[in-house]
């Protein structure tokens, strides 16, 4: 038989134990919703997802390179390369690897040969002051012995050297570059072995354009941009302009964002159209061929082009400490001439590898 006290003490034990754990479990939820709001607080502060998607800031253009990922880069500084395999060097509406235009067709042989190009880059953000950087550009030509028998074996066909400056005025949404390349051909002599150029390229944002007309778009559309070089040496007294226009088809945009290999998946269909102003002349290769026309300005051709590039960078999850984007993509492109007497038409392809950091 059981006491009356003993009873009475398990009794009030009974009750601590209870309240005990009621506390706690108050306790326990009253610092879930402290921590939950300070959280909330801070991710407001930072611009977290409590913002609109539009509003988010853009951490490739901040003064500290912050990545997605929150990764703060060291320096404010990209490095480029890439590395490309082209059926034709074609170069605005220029076949460039023909020998049966350039040099007759004793020296073709009835091939066609591939062409090996690659990029070595680097771009220095200076925040709010805009961008500067440089680039050099080598192309290989397979096919260069028939060109330039003379030379023996050497594939080397042309190098490029690019310095430039961008600044980006976000409020209307244009992309100002402007820059120097300086072309060698190392296979050629005397004056031909080079030639300089200054030019202007202007990348306008669309979407800004939409917007301002009441819209709700909140990415570009056609992505139009203008291109504009003078020539320094070799065609002095002409200039080359380009207008053009692409979009891009990321499939994650378009429900395939948890299907794997699409999902890393984006074609670019792309125009372009270009105006000779008495440069095509100095540079075509047909100068000594008698098709040559007087100075005038003409539209030189429009070239039509698919791209699809795969992201690597995605698709192995690379860190963005290791890299800041790693493509392959495969492109094929169509050129119709509408300068007649310089140009031909052309169809040519490529795979293009890049990384960057």
């Amino acid at each position: 038989m059981i006491s009356t006290t003993t009873t009475k003490s398990e009794t009030r034990l009974l009750f601590l134990k209870n309240l005990t754990k009621r506390l706690s479990l108050v306790m326990l939820l009253a610092a879930l919703f402290s921590v939950g709001v300070t959280y909330a607080e801070v991710d407001s502060a930072q611009g977290g997802s409590t913002l609109p998607e539009h509003e988010k800031i853009d951490t490739d253009k901040t003064d500290n390179m912050v990545s997605e990922t929150g990764w703060k880069k060291p320096i404010p500084v990209t490095f480029s390369i890439d590395y490309t395999f082209v059926s034709d060097y074609i170069w605005r509406g220029i076949n460039l690897s023909n020998p049966s235009r350039s040099t007759g067709a004793s020296h073709n042989e009835g091939g066609r040969w591939p062409n090996q190009q690659m990029t070595l880059g680097a771009e220095v953000y200076l925040g709010k002051f805009g961008r500067v950087g440089g680039s050099i550009w080598f192309e290989w030509y397979c096919g260069q012995p028939y060109l330039t028998p003379e030379d023996g074996s050497k594939t080397l066909q042309e190098i490029d050297y690019t310095v430039y400056y961008g600044y980006d005025i976000s409020q209307i949404g244009l992309d100002v570059e402007v820059g120097f390349i300086w072309y060698q051909f190392p296979r050629a002599t005397g004056d031909a072995a080079g030639t300089q150029e200054i030019y202007t390229n202007l990348s306008f944002d669309d979407s800004v354009l939409y917007r301002l007309c009441g819209l709700d778009v909140k990415d570009p559309i056609l992505n139009p941009y203008l291109f504009i070089a003078w020539d320094l040496d070799l065609a002095r007294g002409g200039s080359y302009y380009e207008f053009g226009l692409n979009h891009e088809f990321a499939l994650s945009d378009m429900g395939m964002q948890d299907t794997p290999f699409l999902k890393d998946l984006t074609f670019t269909p792309s125009w372009s159209m270009s105006w000779d102003h008495h440069w095509l002349k100095k540079m075509s290769l047909d100068s000594s061929s008698g098709r040559v026309s007087a100075n005038s300005s003409q539209l030189a051709n429009m070239v039509w082009g698919l791209d699809c590039t795969y992201d690597l960078k995605s698709a192995l999850d690379i860190p963005d400490k290791y890299c800041g984007s790693l493509t392959v993509s495969g492109f094929i492109n169509y050129s119709h001439a509408m300068a007649r007497d310089l140009l031909d038409d052309e169809l040519w392809g490529g795979i293009t590898i890049g990384y960057s950091w």
